[in-house]
């Protein structure tokens, strides 16, 4: 009796493991691809309304649609990443919903001043990387991390709305990528092209306030 009994405690623990063990498996062999290139496409569901006309430096969640490969078909970014977008302003001086950064098992890919050079620069009062001398110089202002090629609601192809703000979607739905205001509703599929290199293991220089994220935004800066 007792060695049966044993017998089926040993089975279950084995089980346990099996069902545990994917996971675990999969945190501890991946293979991160650094840096993800700029010209990466990357297809974004949001997971909540977004509807401002300021930059104040919130970041808003969303899920990576579709998985992203390298130019090698390497992995980059597995399918249901966590996703930040941010706000921020272009060389028009429009608002711009923006790629800010992804989770990827826990490791966080982002720009990082130091080792890149952006076509046209980022905006760096609300880029999460800090507005310093180093930033500025390395980056400077009024361009994008993520282009935004098109917005859809309810799934398709997220270049299928174009780049243009406010293409009506659906009954009544509007989607504003670009403007003075930026609407965009939960579950609007985003497809953007990396404008810069996405290195990992970049910090988070942000602060929790009322429930929400925020990267720091001097505007004064």
């Amino acid at each position: 009796m007792l060695r049966q009994k044993l017998a089926r405690m040993t089975a279950g623990a084995a089980a346990a493991a099996m069902i545990v063990s994917p996971g675990l498996a999969l945190a501890q062999s991946w293979e991160y691809i650094n840096p993800i290139p700029a010209g990466t496409t990357v297809q974004v569901r949001t997971t909540e309304a977004i509807d401002t006309q300021s930059m104040d430096g919130r970041i808003f969640t969303g899920t990576v649609e579709n998985d992203v490969r390298d130019t090698q078909g390497r992995l980059a970014i597995p399918k249901g990443a966590t996703a930040e977008l941010v706000i921020r302003r272009d060389a028009e001086n429009d608002l711009v919903l923006d790629l800010d950064s992804v989770m990827v098992n826990g490791r966080r890919y982002g720009v990082d001043a130091t080792r890149n050079r952006v076509g046209g620069g980022i905006d760096v009062r609300n880029s999460g990387i800090g507005a310093n001398k180093e930033t500025a110089r390395n980056v400077g202002g009024g361009a994008l991390l993520g282009a935004i090629l098109g917005a859809v609601i309810g799934g398709g192809d997220g270049a299928a709305a174009g780049a243009a703000a406010g293409a009506a979607v659906g009954a009544g739905a509007q989607i504003l990528t670009k403007g003075r205001r930026v609407n965009v509703p939960a579950e609007t599929l985003l497809s953007y092209r990396l404008q810069s290199d996405l290195n990992l293991d970049v910090s988070d220089s942000g602060y929790d306030r009322d429930g929400s994220h925020y990267h720091r935004y001097d505007p004064n800066n």
